[in-house]
């Protein structure tokens, strides 16, 4: 998936919640993996997430204890982060 794609699909799974707010969306494409940046709940909240073979790897940057999880697809943020 090129990076246009990546950068819509995950600001598609975070336009239409129903409870959280998420504002100030940044999605940064690089060649180590995707940088994620938003407000919300009006909380920073700051992920890497890094391409694998298995799906991503994310990470959460302001959580240096939590170790990263391995997702299979995109989607599956949401569940991670405790969004809905």
């Amino acid at each position: 998936m090129d990076n246009q794609k990546i950068e819509g699909e995950i600001r598609a799974l975070f336009a239409n919640l129903k409870n959280d707010k998420v504002e100030s969306l940044l999605v940064q494409c690089a060649d180590w993996g995707i940088n994620v940046r938003m407000f919300l709940n009006g909380d920073i909240l700051e992920l890497d997430l890094m391409k694998n073979y298995e799906g991503y790897e994310v990470t959460f940057v302001d959580e240096r204890n939590k170790d990263p999880i391995q997702i299979d697809d995109l989607p599956e943020l949401l569940q991670v982060t405790g969004i809905s």
